[in-house]
């Protein structure tokens, strides 16, 4: 039984993947983490799933590693980042010369284009000339499932810096920050900011160390609820997931502005379902566990990473994580536990403080 990450710090210095950081995502996986847990538990020449797979992190390292990956994930825009880490271009060359290709679709289309009706709240973070651009390049790359370039187009929505798209923002949270920076004192951030050149740049970002990557290989990824989701294997030997729990963090809040890019109108209809209550965690987590489970065979691994939170459950404390291990006792065997500390450093909500540690346990298939 593991109780420290030392086997997890070992992975601190290895090779990092340009992809993990397409775009910003709340609570996502340490790569390094991921890294490890596949490293140590996946079974070769077999399946990874992960039910609830965020941004992705599971899926490109297990797919970097050599694995057929599965991906779900209700979030639309979690939904997105997960198909464009895993359906990268082969070639930075070849992404570039897509991404001339549409910029000529988009020049054509934007002296004819009819833009919806725009939120106000949406309205602020632009330019209006640089909002139109966005639509457009939006609508087209959506159109034409260019998960990879669409990725992103998400991942330059909002920031200060030069290379972004919005007024002066914050960069994972969609926040204005003009008292910060005032348009009298600074006019040039809030001038007109053309998409084409700084999507290119994102781009040539993106490319900047990727391995070698193995297009052969099965990269699925859904978009439904992990209760209900109807996979076609009889075997996945390897479940890697961190689920979201007690609406510690806000999914549908923290992503409003890209999620409305994306056709999400209601944020907040969309926490209700992925940030769950604690009665409905619970369900969902009894229900995926036993769902799982039908798809292991004796000895395969299921490894769930939680936060370190302590519920009221049947009138006595208990943690999240010794929930779940009661609610998987009838399949599984504990096999081994351990923690991993949450650096200030990596927090995309710098002020959340009530998750200091995550707790990984991992399940044997009886």
């Amino acid at each position: 039984m593991i109780t420290d990450t030392s086997a997890l710090n070992n992975f601190e210095g290895s090779q990092t993947n340009s992809l993990n950081s397409l775009s910003p995502y709340i609570g996502r996986l340490r790569s390094q983490c991921a890294r490890h847990l596949i490293s140590e538990y996946a079974v070769e020449g077999q399946r990874i799933y992960d039910p609830f797979c965020g941004s992705g992190t599971v899926l490109l390292e297990g797919w970097a590693n050599g694995f057929n990956v599965i991906g779900n994930d209700l979030n639309k825009y979690a939904h997105l980042l997960s198909l464009g880490k895993t359906h990268p271009y082969p070639s930075e060359n070849l992404a570039l010369n897509s991404l001339n290709v549409y910029n000529e679709v988009v020049t054509e289309r934007l002296n004819e284009v009819k833009l919806p009706q725009i939120p106000e709240w949406v309205e602020e973070f632009y330019h209006p000339e640089t909002l139109k651009e966005i639509l457009v390049w939006v609508s087209i790359l959506s159109k034409n499932n260019e998960w990879f370039l669409l990725s992103c187009l998400m991942g330059i929505l909002h920031h200060q810096r030069p290379g972004f798209l919005s007024y002066p923002a914050s960069h994972g949270t969609p926040y204005l920050r003009k008292s910060k920076y005032p348009q009298e004192i600074y006019p040039e951030m809030y001038e007109y900011r053309d998409v084409f050149s700084r999507l290119s740049a994102k781009v040539k970002r993106s490319y900047k160390n990727i391995p070698s990557l193995d297009y052969s290989l099965d990269r699925e990824v859904y978009c439904s609820d992990a209760v209900d989701i109807d996979l076609k294997y009889k075997r996945i030997a390897t479940i890697i997931t961190s689920p979201p729990y007690m609406k510690a963090l806000t999914y549908g809040r923290d992503n409003r502005l890209r999620l409305w890019f994306l056709g999400v109108n209601n944020w907040k209809d969309l926490d209700k379902k992925i940030s769950p209550s604690k009665n409905n965690f619970i369900s969902m987590m009894s229900t995926c566990v036993n769902k799982w489970s039908s798809f292991q065979k004796k000895g395969d691994k299921c490894i769930i990473v939680i936060g370190d939170v302590t519920i009221e459950y049947q009138q006595r404390p208990i943690e999240l994580a010794d929930l779940i291990l009661q609610m998987a006792e009838k399949k599984y065997n504990l096999y081994d536990k351990y923690y991993d500390p949450i650096p200030s450093s990596k927090k995309q909500i710098k002020a959340n403080t009530s998750i200091k540690r995550e707790t990984i346990i991992v399940l044997e298939r009886r």
